[in-house]
């Protein structure tokens, strides 16, 4: 697997691994703000095999940990643990955090991702601009649509992120050549991470059934009968259940 990829998964395992809801970490002194900045620059400086241990710490002071993890991101935003502490922003950030990961998806670089995806647990809404407009546009990597569509889906945008998030559950499958040429689906075969990318969605949104049957590297037929039936759940109300 490309580097980048063990990264992003290895943030996100630690960030959700266990239940849709891990038992908080231990609590942490919230009012010193020189222990905020000091497990925040350790986050940010550790390599992927550490940020298991580094994350809870930091999620744990809440808030606290907003204005560090956001100054170490603008100021080096190529450290070794910089894709964590954008992960982290997702659980910890609030209004400040929201401009700075729209200003990372409106940049599209090493870091978009990552922001699109914190988008989606931040406050924002279903029509959130940048996000909207990266998924509309077609010369933006499939991955980085992924996301964004999977962030707006989790805020309840029903026009353009259940469209794309059905197309990519079928992606390379011989249903799925119409999405190429209606959406802008690029050509590729292995699309591992952005079907993560819905299964982390589904799961978020209560749809456990629709997640357990969507095996990444499932045969095509399993998937093209499954993408209509996820594009059929993201466009209910919110707690509907159609679309079986």
């Amino acid at each position: 697997m490309r580097t980048g990829y063990v990264s992003w998964v290895a943030a996100w395992v630690a960030l959700t691994s266990g239940c849709r809801a891990p038992a908080p970490p231990a609590p942490q002194d919230r009012s010193d703000p020189t222990q905020a900045e000091r497990l925040c620059r350790a986050l940010h400086d550790a390599p992927a095999a550490d940020w298991g241990a580094r994350l809870p710490p930091v999620l744990a002071i809440g808030g606290a940990a907003e204005q560090a993890l956001l100054a170490l991101v603008a100021q080096r935003p190529g450290a070794a643990g910089a894709q964590a502490s954008v992960a982290a922003l997702g659980r910890v950030g609030d209004v400040a955090a929201v401009e700075s990961c729209r200003a990372l998806v409106a940049e599209r670089g090493p870091l978009a991702v990552e922001a699109a995806l914190a988008l989606g647990t931040l406050p924002t809404t279903s029509t959130d601009p940048e996000l909207l407009a990266c998924v509309r546009d077609p010369y933006t990597g499939a991955t980085l649509r992924t996301a964004c569509a999977c962030s707006l889906a989790r805020h309840g945008e029903r026009d353009h992120a259940p469209r794309w998030v059905e197309a990519v559950v079928r992606a390379g499958t011989p249903a799925g050549r119409g999405d190429e040429r209606a959406l802008g689906v690029p050509t590729k075969t292995r699309w591992a991470r952005e079907r993560y990318f819905v299964q982390r969605l589904l799961l978020a949104l209560g749809h456990d059934d629709l997640a357990q049957e969507l095996d990444t590297d499932a045969p095509w037929p399993a998937l093209e009968q499954l993408a209509p039936r996820v594009r059929r759940r993201l466009d209910a109300p919110a707690g509907g259940r159609s679309g079986r």
